[in-house]
C-alpha cells in the first residue's frame, strides 16, 4: 500500500517542545515533586516524571493530590507554574542540534506544546527557536482538551492547511504520540534526553509511534525517508 492516495506525501511537520525542541521535562518535574513535598505528598521524581511526562502541570498535581486525598488549590496550581516558569528561563537548554535542523528542514513547520501559551512562547523567544516556526506555535490553551486528546494536534493541522494525514509529528512521551496517533498523523519519537531515555520503547510503540531516534541531526534524513515510503 505504497499509493500516495493513502500515503500522501508530508506536508507540514509539527514538534512537541519539552523534550523536543527545550530539554525542560525534570526541570518541571523537580519543581512539581518539591511541591508535592510540602503538601504532605512524597513521590520519587523518577517515578513522577516517568508517568507525567508530556501532561500538563494542573492534571498532573490534580492527579497525584485527588489520588492521595489532598486538597490543591488554583491559586497554589499557579503560583508552581509560576516557579516553573521562572526556574525554565533561567535553567532550560536547547535540545543540541536543534537550531540547525530546523534550518535544514524547508517544508512548514510547527510547535504543539501542553504548556501554556505565554510561557512556551517566552522561552522560545529567548531561545531565539520562535524564528523557525513562522507564528505557527501552538499550545494546550488553545483547545478544550489537552495532550492525550488529539484536539491540539487536529487544531494545527487546520491552522496550517494541512489534512491530519499529511503531517509528521516530533514528540518525546508516549502520551504526546498517543495524541497524534490519533488524530491521524505519523509519529517518531525522540529520545535525545535523560527524561525520554528512561520510557520504554515498547510504550513508544503501542503510542503509534513510527521510527525512534535520539540526535536531532537524524531528523532530516528521517523525514526524507518517510516522503521516500510514501
Amino acid at each position: 500500500m505504497e499509493n500516495s492516495e493513502f500515503f500522501p506525501t508530508i506536508k507540514a511537520i509539527i514538534f512537541d517542545c519539552d523534550g523536543v525542541l527545550l530539554d525542560s521535562e525534570e526541570i518541571g518535574g523537580r519543581i512539581e515533586v518539591s511541591a508535592l513535598k510540602k503538601l504532605g505528598i512524597s513521590i520519587e521524581e523518577g517515578e513522577y516524571n516517568k508517568r507525567f511526562s508530556g501532561v500538563t502541570t494542573m492534571d498532573a498535581l490534580q492527579t497525584v493530590t485527588k489520588e492521595s486525598g489532598v486538597f490543591i488549590s488554583d491559586a497554589q496550581i499557579n503560583e508552581i507554574e509560576d516557579e516553573i516558569t521562572k526556574s525554565l528561563e533561567k535553567e532550560v537548554k536547547v535540545i543540541p542540534h536543534v537550531a540547525e535542523t530546523l534550518q535544514a528542514i524547508r517544508l512548514p513547520k510547527a510547535v504543539a506544546s501542553n504548556s501554556h501559551f505565554p510561557r512556551l512562547l517566552k522561552l522560545l523567544n529567548s531561545r531565539h527557536l520562535d524564528q523557525y516556526f513562522d507564528d505557527c506555535i501552538f499550545s494546550a490553551d488553545m483547545v478544550s482538551r489537552p495532550k492525550p486528546y488529539p484536539d491540539l494536534y487536529q487544531f494545527v493541522a487546520k491552522k496550517m492547511g494541512v489534512l491530519p494525514s499529511e503531517c509528521l509529528v516530533i514528540e518525546d512521551s508516549p502520551i504526546g504520540a498517543r495524541a497524534a496517533h490519533e488524530a491521524g498523523m505519523k509519529v517518531l519519537g525522540f529520545i535525545g534526553t535523560a527524561q525520554s531515555q528512561k520510557i520504554s520503547d515498547k510504550s513508544f510503540f503501542e503510542a503509534g509511534v513510527d521510527i525512534m531516534f535520539n540526535d536531532m541531526l537524524q531528523l532530516p534524513e528521517l523525514i526524507q525517508l518517510e516522503n521516500r515510503c510514501h
